[in-house]
């Protein structure tokens, strides 16, 4: 069965929610709150003051006292926290890598298709650095919950653990969850995703799923960019991962995704 598939499988039972000012945070943490309320997860709201940061201390309180007591009204378990490091970049990685966490949660703003920065400074670096499991958002105008999530499935921009993220979080929001096979565009095939696809018809019986096949486009990013203006999905869920001795990475296929300012974009790296 698709459940005991042990390399889908993301572990939730502690998560890291940085906590920054502005409606990106507010929506990392409903996410939160869905896995909290799913897996009975415990949540650490977390702010990272610089040492030389002029920003009143009372801010930083804040914004962790007002998760703790939105996680209260919900009977939630908020842990709020906040940590002094020389910046918040690294504090986040330290934080993360030495308290028991299980998963990292954070979003960022879009940033300009022009821009280097994928998910900016902070988002940028965390990715490169985290050394738990990570998902990052990159949030549009859309609303949350979502109603309509895209799952492209190749091998190039996706991962096991994302496809499950992905079933999760159709569940949680009780959203409709496309799969766009392009497997076609596959280079060097491993696993091609069969577990996913021997299992479509018992994982439909829980999930609304509909099967997108690929058209007559020359790749990645013309399928995903076609299927995105047919389908106005709410959310496009990717994956990546590190590969042992090398320079962590994501492709331009995933950078462009990522950069699509029409939608919300969920990159998890395992």
């Amino acid at each position: 069965m698709f459940e005991a598939s042990r390399s889908y499988f993301i572990k939730t039972d502690r998560v890291l929610v940085p906590m920054f000012r502005g409606i990106n945070s507010i929506k990392a943490l409903n996410v939160a709150f869905d896995l909290a309320r799913t897996y009975n997860s415990e949540l650490t709201a977390i702010t990272v003051r610089e040492r030389n940061d002029s920003i009143e201390w009372s801010n930083s309180v804040t914004l962790v006292t007002n998760a703790y007591k939105d996680g209260k009204r919900f009977n939630i378990k908020v842990v709020p926290k906040i940590s002094t490091y020389e910046n918040v970049k690294t504090g986040l990685v330290k934080e993360a890598s030495s308290h028991y966490y299980d998963l990292l949660l954070m979003a960022t703003h879009k940033r300009a298709l022009l821009s280097g920065s994928v998910f900016g400074s902070i988002g940028d670096y965390v990715l490169k650095n985290s050394s738990i499991p990570l998902i990052l958002l990159s949030i549009s105008e859309r609303e949350y919950p979502y109603k309509k999530i895209l799952l492209p499935v190749s091998e190039e921009i996706n991962t096991r653990s994302a496809v499950f993220f992905a079933m999760e979080m159709a569940k949680m929001n009780r959203a409709k969850l496309m799969i766009m096979d392009l497997r076609k565009y596959d280079k060097k095939k491993t696993h091609g995703f069969k577990i996913l696809f021997d299992n479509i018809g018992e994982i439909s019986k829980n999930i609304d799923i509909s099967l997108l096949k690929s058209g007559y486009n020359t790749g990645i990013k013309e399928e995903t960019n076609s299927i995105i203006e047919r389908e106005d999905p709410d959310c496009v869920i990717i994956g990546t991962r590190n590969i042992p001795n090398r320079k962590y990475r994501i492709n331009s296929d995933i950078k462009y995704i990522v950069k699509d300012p029409r939608i919300d974009t969920v990159l998890i790296k395992k």
